[in-house]
């Protein structure tokens, strides 16, 4: 008896180490993210490193760069995927996909950081519910980011060249490009190496010349999506209002002269940074362009001979003298973003894994998604509630924000920066919050109850997202393809404007702004 009773206890102590050994072992889990092109390794991130300790869970990381749009539907048609998916869906994904994610709604109590920002940011908890007010996906908010995501450069150089001031009106901006096409205007000796004016994408694309459009009275908030605007609590799509138009006919003349580089429809985004970087000589290349931020867009050579200009008050027509010129308003887009991180609905482990994923809602890890670990060097903590984001480093021979994309999630990441927190910049933040003091009266003008478009946080049901895909699919094919036309002077838009516009409807432009009208007036109503 006594040695079975010794046996006994000797396996009970066995199994209660093997517990507590057990107990200590870290959760395993796997995950996805898709990244920047420039964006390393996230084993290479200390910082992630330091969270999955932190949280006890061990991540197996996937990390895709490129084309994961051509290869998402068949991973989550399939239901291959991870337990964590981070920047990898949209809305959309989680009706298409029924059943693969999970709702984290239940979650969400256990993650204090999480609803901290729900509380204190209450737009967050708008765009992470679903319509049936369920939430799939987490969202960001990163509160340090300005007002507008463009700014509109002309080089200071080549107008005291020409002998010209900064453009204020649309007319004195033709007057500059001609002045720039026809002089040597970089004085380098070559009168004919000079682009006036350059720019990148169309619709939606933060540097495109439909921007431009607020000269004409429209005022577009978070991207222009697919040019869609409020006026007077009514959703409307410029690409088919006159205004638009008549916007054309003013670029059309342009390029007609020779102001526009011809190249700009086909030319990709690399091509459109370089030519804003000179020639290998240092000459500046580009008079008038848009960009992000000037060490960004010019390099640190050329960066001080540019200054921001616009918007431009619309002199060409009696009927816009009194109409104050816009720009665009893009806060939300630039500092909320939906989708940072969802959950597989098969994650056996969703405790853990939730625990995990708040930690990068914290103070410092927020900051440290966007701008980089403090293990890594690439900020330092000066002290409480305050950072301050380092350099790159000499070795890197790259600025400060190629080096936020090469070090760390950077955008992309699921972060909540507080707007307590302080967060000392790197110069080309500084700079890119100076330039946009430009535009500070003109964004002042924005009524947030009748122009402010929060295409974002409205809410579709499955049909209505389904009809609005397909019906986009058929628009974009006849709105993307005429103001290339239009624009070259391939085609006269005053001749086809009506024809256009009657297409762009039947295509179901029409059923669309029904559709983004009745999720606008939901939304003016809660």
């Amino acid at each position: 008896m006594k040695r079975i009773v010794s046996l006994v206890l000797a396996a009970m102590m066995l199994l209660g180490m093997m517990s507590f050994a057990s107990a200590d072992e870290p959760v395993k889990l796997t995950a996805l993210f898709i990244a920047h092109p420039l964006t390393k390794h996230v084993d290479e991130m200390k910082w992630v490193s330091e969270l999955e300790e932190r949280a006890g869970v061990d991540v197996t990381w996937e990390v895709i760069w490129t084309d994961w749009d051509t290869v998402k539907s068949q991973r989550f048609a399939s239901g291959d995927i991870p337990d964590l998916l981070f920047n990898a869906t949209i809305d959309a994904d989680y009706t298409t996909y029924e059943g693969l994610f999970a709702d984290l709604t239940k979650y969400v109590d256990a993650m204090p950081n999480v609803t901290a920002m729900f509380t204190e940011e209450p737009d967050t908890l708008a765009l992470a519910k679903t319509l049936e007010g369920k939430i799939y996906g987490l969202p960001k908010f990163q509160g340090k980011w300005p007002d507008t995501n463009t700014v509109m450069f002309v080089n200071k150089v080549w107008l005291e060249n020409v002998g010209k001031e900064v453009p204020t009106t649309l007319s004195e901006l033709k007057d500059v490009l001609m002045a720039f096409k026809e002089n040597d205007a970089n004085g380098n000796g070559n009168p004919n190496d000079e682009i006036p004016m350059d720019f990148n994408g169309w619709f939606g694309g933060a540097y495109g010349l439909h921007n431009l459009i607020g000269s004409w009275g429209i005022q577009q908030t978070n991207w222009g999506y697919y040019s869609y605007f409020a006026e007077g609590g009514q959703v409307k799509a410029f690409a088919v209002d006159e205004r638009y138009k008549e916007m054309m006919i003013y670029l059309a003349d342009l390029y007609a002269n020779g102001l526009i580089n011809e190249n700009a429809i086909t030319n990709d985004y690399s091509m459109f940074q370089s030519l804003s970087r000179g020639d290998a000589e240092g000459n500046a290349l580009v008079g008038v362009v848009m960009g992000w931020e000037e060490t960004d867009k010019f390099g640190p050579t050329l960066h001080s001979q540019y200054v921001p200009c616009g918007p431009f008050q619309n002199d060409l027509d009696p009927k816009y003298a009194d109409v104050a010129p816009r720009w665009p308003y893009d806060f939300s887009g630039l500092n909320m973003s939906g989708n940072r991180v969802c959950m597989s609905a098969k994650c056996e482990n969703p405790e853990a894994a939730m625990k995990f994923v708040d930690l990068f809602y914290g103070e410092a890890e927020s900051v440290e998604g966007l701008f980089g670990g403090i293990i890594d060097g690439n900020v330092a903590k000066v002290g409480d509630n305050h950072y301050e984001v380092l350099p790159p480093p000499a070795e890197a021979n790259t600025d400060p924000g190629t080096w936020k994309w090469t070090s760390t999630f950077a955008d992309n990441a699921p972060m909540y920066i507080r707007r307590a927190t302080r967060v000392d910049m790197t110069i080309d933040m500084e700079y890119a919050l100076t330039e946009r003091e430009q535009y500070k009266e003109s964004i002042a003008l924005v009524d947030m109850e009748n122009e402010y478009y929060p295409q974002m946080l409205m809410k579709y049901t499955a049909e209505d997202q389904n009809t609005m895909a397909v019906a986009q699919a058929n628009v974009d094919n006849i709105i993307d393809n005429y103001w290339g036309l239009w624009l070259t002077g391939e085609s006269d838009v005053e001749e086809d404007w009506e024809d256009y516009v009657d297409a762009a409807m039947a295509a179901g432009l029409n059923d669309i702004l029904q559709i983004r009208q009745a999720a606008y007036d939901v939304f003016k109503a809660q």
